[in-house]
Formats: C-alpha cells, sequence, structure tokens
C-alpha cells in the first residue's frame, strides 16, 4: 500500500481526527498544570511527570484506536485464504508499522527527557557539594596596635601560598574577596569579607584567625571551618613568638595548616590528634615511598621527627623499623619513651599496646591489637599486610587471611614498585599452602613472579608443586626461573625444594636436588653443611658445623645441627655439652628462637616429650610460624601430624 492511499484511509476513518483529540487534551492539560501546580502544593517536576506519562500512553492510545475503532472493520473486509487462514490487510501491516515506529519515538524521547530533567540537576549539585576551594580570610589584628595590621596579612598571604605551591587546593584569597567586594553593587545588603566567600566562592573550607599581644609576645589563634563558617573543623592551639619576629610564627602556623590539610586528605587524621608539620609530614611520605631501602626508609623517618618531635605515626613507624631489624632492645626503648597517657587518642593507644605486646611476644595480644588497628585503616597497604602477618605467623590462623587480602583489590597494582604489596602476596599464598589450596597458589603467584625476582615468592609455589606430586611442573618452572634469577636465587630456590622434599619423604627426587645445588659455583660453606646434613651424611656435617662454630658460636642453628651431628655420630656426651651452651644463650628479646632450636635436636634424636615441651615453650614465648616452620620443618616429619603437636600450633587460638 502507498503511502498516500494509507493516510486517505486513516482520514476517511477518522484516525486523525481521534489523534488530534489526545494531541490537543495533552497539551491544555500541560499548560494547566504548568500554571497550577504552585498553588495546589504539587512537586516542582509534576509537569515532568505528566509530559512522561503522556509520552509514553501516545503508542497505547493509537493501539487503543486500533483495537476499538479499526479493528471491527477490517474484521468485515477479512480475505480467507485457501487453506483457511485469515489475509492480514496491507493497511493493518502499515497501520502497525507506524505504530511501532512512533513507540520507538517515544520511548527515546522518554529516555531523553528522564535524562536531562534529573541526572544533570543531581551532578552539578555534586560537583557543588565536592567544592575543593580553600577560602583564607584575613587574620584579625585584635593587638589594639594598626601597626600590627601587616602581620594579618602576612599571615594569609603565607598560608595561601603554601597551600597554592604544595598543590593541596585551589585557593580563595583575601585579595580576591576584597576585588570582589570593590564591584559588588551597593544594593547587596551583605558586603563582609564572609559573606562575599561564601556566596561567590562556595570553598569547602575556610581558614581564619587572629592575633594578640601578651605582653612582648605575640599570640597566634587560628581555626579551619566548613564553607558556610558555622562549623569548626579544627582549632589549632595557640602558637607563641616575639613580637618583633612575628615571621616565626607565621611559618610554624602555615606548617601546621599544610600538615592538616594533607593529613586530612589522606584519611589519618584519626591518628594523628595534633597535625604534623608539613615538612615533617613530607619526609615521612617519602620514607614510606623509600620502605624496600632500610637506610634511606630510617633515614627519612628520624628527619621526620627531628622536624616535628610531637609527630606520633613517625614515632610508631621508627619502633616497628627497629623491631622487624630485629633490634627488640632499642625498639622497647623507644616505645617506653612515648608511654600512653591522658591526652593520647584510642587509636594511638591501641598501637602501643600493640608494639608492647609485640615486645613481649603476646600473640593473642597483638592478634588483638593488630585487628583494631585494621578496622581504623583496612585499606592502608601497611596496616593490612601486617594483619595478614600477624594471622598467620603469629597465631597460626591462616584462615583468616584470605579476607584481610580480599579488602583491597590488587588490580592495577605495580607489584614490582610495592614492597608491601609483595609481601601481601606472599603472605596469602603461604596461608593457602597451609589450607591445602596449591593450584590457587600457582595459580596467584605465577603472574607475580613474572615482575618480581624475590626468592621468598617462590618458596609456596615449590611447596605446591611439590604437596602436588607435580614434579613436571616443578621441573618447568625451574626451567623458567633459571632464565630470569641469579645464580644466588636460584641456589635458594633449590635449596627450599631439597627441604621439601625431605620433608614430603620423596628422598629420590631430593637426590636430584642435591647435585644441582653441588654443581652450583662458589657454594657457601654454610649450604656445604645443610646438604650433608639433609642426605644424614652426620660424619661430612659434623667437619662442617664445627668449622661454622668457631667462626660463629653463637648461632643457634649451628648449633642445634652440630648437637644432631654429633649425636647421630655416637658423641652424646659432646652433643650433650654442645646443647647445655645452646640452654645457656637464652636471654630476653629473643621470642622462643633457643628453644625452637632445642626442639629440632630432641625431634631429631627421637626424644617427642622433649621436642613438644620445647616447641610449646617457643610457641609461648612469641616464636612465629612461616613457611619453613613448625608443620612445614623437616625435623618435625614424624610428630607433625599427632594431636600435641596440633594443640601447639592452635596454643595462640
Amino acid at each position: 500500500m502507498k503511502i498516500n492511499t494509507f493516510l486517505k484511509e486513516c482520514s476517511e476513518k477518522e484516525v486523525f481526527k481521534m489523534l488530534s483529540i489526545y494531541i490537543v487534551s495533552s497539551w491544555v492539560l500541560i499548560q494547566v498544570l504548568a500554571v497550577t501546580w504552585q498553588p495546589l502544593a504539587l512537586p516542582e517536576k509534576s509537569v515532568t511527570y505528566l509530559i512522561l506519562l503522556l509520552l509514553i500512553g501516545f503508542p497505547i492510545y493509537i493501539f487503543y484506536i486500533w483495537k476499538s475503532r479499526l479493528a471491527p472493520l477490517e474484521k468485515e473486509k477479512d480475505l480467507i485464504t485457501k487453506t483457511g487462514r485469515v489475509k492480514t490487510s496491507k493497511f493493518q501491516k502499515m497501520y502497525f508499522s507506524f505504530l511501532t515506529l512512533i513507540s520507538m519515538l517515544s520511548v527515546l524521547a522518554v529516555f531523553l527527557l528522564s535524562n536531562n530533567a534529573f541526572t544533570k540537576k543531581v551532578k552539578l549539585v555534586s560537583a557543588l557539594e565536592t567544592s575543593d576551594k580553600i577560602g583564607v580570610l584575613k587574620f584579625g589584628n585584635n593587638t589594639g596596635d594598626f601597626n600590627f595590621d601587616v602581620i594579618g596579612k602576612m599571615s594569609a598571604d603565607w598560608i595561601s601560598h603554601g597551600i597554592t605551591e604544595n598543590k593541596l587546593a585551589q585557593v580563595v584569597s583575601p585579595e580576591i574577596v576584597t576585588d570582589y567586594m570593590g564591584v559588588i553593587k551597593e544594593s547587596e545588603s551583605t558586603t563582609d569579607d564572609e559573606s562575599v566567600l561564601k556566596k561567590y566562592f562556595k570553598p569547602a573550607k575556610v581558614i581564619s584567625g587572629n592575633y594578640y599581644l601578651n605582653g612582648d609576645k605575640l599570640i597566634f589563634q587560628c581555626s579551619i571551618t566548613d564553607g558556610n563558617i558555622d562549623k569548626t573543623l579544627f582549632s589549632f592551639k595557640p602558637i607563641e613568638c616575639d613580637k618583633e619576629n612575628p615571621l616565626e610564627c607565621i611559618e610554624f602556623l602555615k606548617q601546621k595548616v599544610l600538615g592538616y590539610l594533607i593529613i586530612e586528605e589522606s584519611g589519618k587524621l584519626n591518628l594523628e590528634q595534633v597535625p604534623p608539620k608539613y615538612n615533617a609530614y613530607q619526609y615521612f611520605l617519602d620514607a614510606k615511598e623509600n620502605f624496600a631501602d632500610n637506610e634511606m626508609y630510617i633515614s627519612l623517618l628520624n628527619k621526620a621527627v627531628e622536624a616535628d618531635s610531637n609527630f606520633f605515626e613517625a614515632k610508631v613507624m621508627i619502633i616497628a623499623y627497629h623491631y622487624n631489624q630485629k633490634e627488640y632492645k632499642i625498639a622497647d626503648s623507644l616505645r617506653k619513651s612515648i608511654l600512653p597517657s591522658a591526652r593520647i587518642s584510642n587509636r594511638q593507644r591501641n598501637l602501643l599496646q600493640h608494639y608492647e605486646a609485640l615486645i613481649k611476644g603476646d600473640n593473642a595480644a597483638i592478634y588483638t591489637t593488630i585487628k583494631k588497628e585494621y578496622n581504623f585503616a583496612p585499606f592502608d597497604l601497611y596496616s593490612n599486610a601486617s594483619t595478614m602477618v600477624v594471622a598467620h605467623q603469629f597465631v597460626n590462623r591462616p584462615q583468616d587471611v584470605d579476607t584481610i587480602f580480599k579488602k583491597i583489590s590488587m588490580m592495577g597494582m605495580e607489584v614490582v614498585n610495592c614492597t608491601h604489596c609483595q609481601f601481601r602476596y606472599f603472605i596469602q599464598a603461604s596461608a593457602d599452602v597451609d589450607l591445602k589450596k596449591y593450584e590457587e597458589v600457582i595459580d596467584l603467584l605465577s603472574p607475580v613472579l613474572e615482575e618480581v625476582d624475590k626468592p621468598y615468592l617462590k618458596r609456596p609455589v615449590i611447596a605446591s608443586y611439590i604437596r602436588l606430586d607435580d614434579f613436571d611442573g616443578l621441573i618447568e618452572f625451574f626451567n623458567k626461573q633459571e632464565l630470569v634469577t641469579s645464580r644466588a636465587n636460584m641456589a635458594e630456590a633449590y635449596m627450599f625444594a631439597l627441604k621439601e622434599l625431605v620433608l614430603s619423604g620423596n628422598d629420590s627426587i631430593a637426590a636430584n636436588y642435591i647435585t644441582k645445588i653441588e654443581a652450583l659455583p662458589n657454594l657457601e660453606e654454610s649450604r656445604k653443611a645443610e646438604i650433608a646434613y639433609l642426605k644424614k651424611d652426620y660424619i661430612v656435617a659434623e667437619d662442617l658445623f664445627i668449622q661454622l662454630y668457631t667462626k660463629d658460636s653463637l648461632n643457634n642453628t649451628i648449633l642445634s645441627r652440630l648437637a644432631v651431628s654429633l649425636d647421630k655420630n655416637g658423641k652424646k656426651t659432646e652433643a650433650e655439652k654442645i646443647i647445655n651452651k645452646l640452654n645457656g644463650l637464652k636471654s630476653d628479646y629473643q621470642y622462643g628462637s633457643i628453644d625452637y632450636s632445642l626442639a629440632q635436636y630432641y625431634a631429631s634424636i627421637g626424644d617427642e616429650e622433649n621436642a613438644y615441651k620445647h616447641l610449646l615453650k617457643a610457641t609461648i614465648d612469641g616464636d612465629r610460624n612461616d613457611i619453613q616452620k613448625y608443620q612445614d620443618d623437616y625435623h618435625f616429619k614424624n610428630i607433625k601430624d599427632t594431636e600435641e603437636f596440633n594443640n601447639i600450633l592452635t596454643y595462640w587460638y
């Protein structure tokens, strides 16, 4: 059917007449509601809603015309085909084609109108609410001496310049506000600086203050309020300096204001009750960036504390550094220098309690306090990684690790430049090894090892291949590693594999790795001694450990291995002398390391009772369980599946 014929038939059947009734009625309704919505106390968007309903109703009305008026007429003209089916008329086909087109246009119009009427305005409001401007008002001169007026301008300028220079926010300075006041119409009733700032700039925060004289001293007061200047966000302690040297106060105040802004931006204000000086915080941030470089890291932390002696977080991180370096006495001394007081916050108190528990070796308290810190800052990489370590190594709860790990997405992380990220992967994989999720360990760490060549990251993968009895996969893994890693790292990986193979009882395959290690050039004496020990060649092991003992007579690992070798060679009296010497090495801050070595000795000579006793003592004193200890230590392969051993593993539950 041609379009002209179709239109003519629509006219004859009064389709256009009925459509015009809908259109005109709709127009009248819209006009009436546009005038009456306010007097009738209807919502402002009532007209918009009406238009949307009318647009939706238009194709429905067209279908109604067909059903009520046109369908009966078409039925009278129905043609029956030879097969008995009713043949659809050309008019009906054309009518429904137009109905489909109009329906699509109506839907499109509804979508565009909804998007324009609702979405854009919401975004505009959001943009206004999240303004990042900071207004700085001229400081008030309360000295009573107009000669000090310039100090108020200097204070505002100094702070404004600091914010701009460090790109912390867009600043609305007193000069800008003054310029606006000069061009505002005289008819405006409110033309003071505060009202102009609020009305024309809508800042997120406003910095204001004043100063007064107290004898020969200038006293500065400063606060930060919200954009409406009706809610104080932070008040700084009064700052005092000689009236002849106001710049000293101004610089100190600037550092404090910048410190507040950057701390508040990073969400850590709940840790620092008083914002640190800005330069101190810059040192602190630089230290965190250089976490992998021990010398640079501790140097920058010390500079942060030198710049601001009240910088709590920097002090705590220095304690953590010395603890991680096993300088426990220094860490304890530093902790005692910032003992809790009534003035510190709950979070600060919890952190001090955490390091007190670490120094004491109270693993249960360590886990309790680190979980509290984790709840304060679950998305902080350092806090998150530390909680994973404590859950796995201190209280042996590998089942807790996955939830903590998944709190921070690693998507898009540059792992190669993130030490905390690497360690999080290691702890997650180590926990999965304990939970026997070996395939997941391999999937997790394989892409990481393509970017990062760290020996400790290889251990969970090696352990997983061996515990899966996938020795072809292990060979393929080592073949890839030989192409990218150093000989020293390769030797360490082979040694770890050897210990795992001995633990699992795969002696024949272990022999292959002994051959690989012995073929490496410049093999260290300690490695040669360990290989002889693992081969159970105790005569050679005894000679090698005696040589190591003459160089380092205080090393508990050497003493323990030497004692085992002597005992196996029938020299029980000499072995007991070494064990007595080992016992005599016990002192503060050892966290069960001596008792752990003693447990290795007793387990090796078959004295299970003493092995359990010393393992329990080591655990109580705060010994840590990593992927090479306790159930993963080949010394305990004959007792690791006993109930007594499991009770030791779950001691801190």
